[in-house]
């Protein structure tokens, strides 16, 4: 196993090696390499790590291991320098369009910035603990809203270690989950006044509000802005609340219930309107 490790990991070196190499040069061999230090699950998985938190006192704990990368392990302990790298998070938004805001530091702790692997091994680990609970996100919505990320970067390596330009950052992208957050497929019937029924049936990203709220679009009208909220009851009732541009004139009617066996919400609401009611009635069914 312990071979089988080195092999991936060689190959994943060799990977974020072809970054920093012109064209016309190629290694056979790491004899002229050296040591790199990087972070292993950067080079299989990517830089970017989404992370799902419940809402809990107790914060979640999320381990990566930094790794050194050479053709034998390193004879001297090595400290790997790590940093919360703004810069990092600044490239990353700027490559692909977004706008992700640095996690506050009341929010996480970092087991140790300067992980130290051994003489004789390859691997540090370094736990982050993400904090979701009341006492530290009193408002999960705002928390989800806010896009926070956590950018994480190898600074420096001691013993002569270099770091690997292409494989020496990470990104943790926290969000808040309750146990109803999800997709969702939506089947149902849009009655209008005057223009008569129309199916529903489409998929809904059900976002969580807080311990037993999600949001999502109200009936097939999310893309002009209408949303609703849902809130599970103790009796597995639902009480929906229009947002957004929803007509604040919405009531419910009939069956409004959340079958915690199927995870499905049975929904029955309507708004009033020119020529009458609207009148919908949707199942939403988590995929």
């Amino acid at each position: 196993m312990k071979s089988f490790l080195y092999s991936v990991l060689l190959a994943g070196l060799a990977t974020s090696l072809t970054g920093c190499l012109n064209d016309d040069e190629h290694y056979t061999d790491f004899k002229n390499v050296g040591a790199v230090a990087e972070i292993p699950s950067s080079a299989f998985y990517g830089i970017e790590d989404n992370q799902g938190l419940s809402i809990s006192t107790t914060p979640t704990s999320y381990t990566f291991d930094v790794n050194v990368a050479s053709p034998t392990p390193p004879t001297q302990d090595v400290t790997i320098t790590m940093a919360v790298d703004q810069a990092t998070l600044d490239a990353y938004n700027s490559a692909n369009g977004t706008s992700y805001q640095l996690l506050p530091s009341s929010l996480y702790q970092i087991s140790s910035l300067t992980p130290t692997v051994k003489a004789g091994s390859r691997l540090a680990p370094v736990t982050v603990a993400l904090y979701s609970g009341s006492d530290k996100v009193p408002d999960p919505g705002a928390y989800n809203d806010a896009a926070y990320a956590l950018p994480l970067k190898i600074t420096s390596a001691t013993n002569n270690v270099a770091v690997s330009s292409n494989y020496g950052s990470k990104i943790i992208f926290p969000k808040i989950r309750n146990q109803y957050d999800g997709t969702y497929l939506a089947k149902g019937t849009f009655t209008h006044p005057v223009n008569g029924a129309r199916s529903i049936n489409r998929e809904k990203t059900l976002s969580t509000i807080n311990l037993t709220t999600v949001q999502t679009e109200f009936a097939d009208l999310g893309g002009s802005g209408w949303l609703m909220q849902l809130r599970v009851n103790s009796d597995n009732t639902v009480t929906l609340t229009p947002k957004g541009s929803a007509s604040t004139a919405t009531v419910q009617f009939g069956t409004n219930t959340y079958d915690p066996s199927t995870h499905t919400y049975t929904l029955n609401y309507k708004y009033a309107g020119s020529g009458g009611d609207r009148v919908i009635s949707e199942t939403l069914t988590r995929e």
